[in-house]
């Protein structure tokens, strides 16, 4: 940790793993650095320096963050927090979330969760086939990984399953297009 002019508080985050390309297995090298915010539930903000990290391979190139588990891609807020209001677990009628997040914000995130299901439903089958082996009959059926995932993992199922999508080169939308 260490303070910046502004006397704000910031987190360096790194990871002691090799970094892997998850678009085509290169090994990742160290690009530079960015801040990111991350807020929590009443509006605390914490900013955490994320490494950028670039494909060694001259065909991919393609840069990657590094975040750690409590931020998701392209969100601002805690992902526990996200998780909950999913969960309904918080709402609008909270205290301790009368502001932070806003009523706006929380409805966005049910829509985004709600359009992106079928997306991330795919994904997570696609990196069992994929990593784990499951066989094409896996793939077919009607059986739900996410929702297993919410039963199994509560709290922390948000975590896991964007952890699995992104690690295995997948993406979650951040503004889906309606079906």
């Amino acid at each position: 940790m260490k303070w910046n002019t502004r006397r704000k508080k910031i987190f360096l985050i790194h990871s002691k793993e090799e970094g892997i390309c998850p678009c085509c297995g290169s090994p990742l090298k160290y690009r530079d650095s960015r801040c990111r915010v991350h807020r929590t539930a009443g509006g605390r903000k914490e900013w955490y320096q994320i490494r950028r990290l670039k494909c060694s391979n001259d065909k991919c190139g393609r840069l990657h963050n590094e975040l750690p588990d409590c931020i998701c891609p392209y969100k601002h807020y805690d992902a526990g927090l996200i998780e909950d209001v999913l969960d309904g677990v918080v709402s609008e009628e909270d205290t301790e979330t009368e502001d932070y997040p806003c009523e706006g914000t929380m409805k966005h995130w049910r829509w985004w969760a709600k359009m992106n299901e079928k997306n991330m439903e795919g994904q997570i089958r696609l990196a069992a086939h994929r990593y784990l082996g499951f066989d094409g009959r896996f793939l077919k059926s009607g059986y739900s990984l996410l929702e297993k995932l919410k039963e199994r993992i509560s709290p922390g199922w948000l975590k896991a399953a964007v952890r699995a999508i992104y690690n295995s080169g997948g993406r979650i939308e951040p503004y889906p297009e309606p079906a």
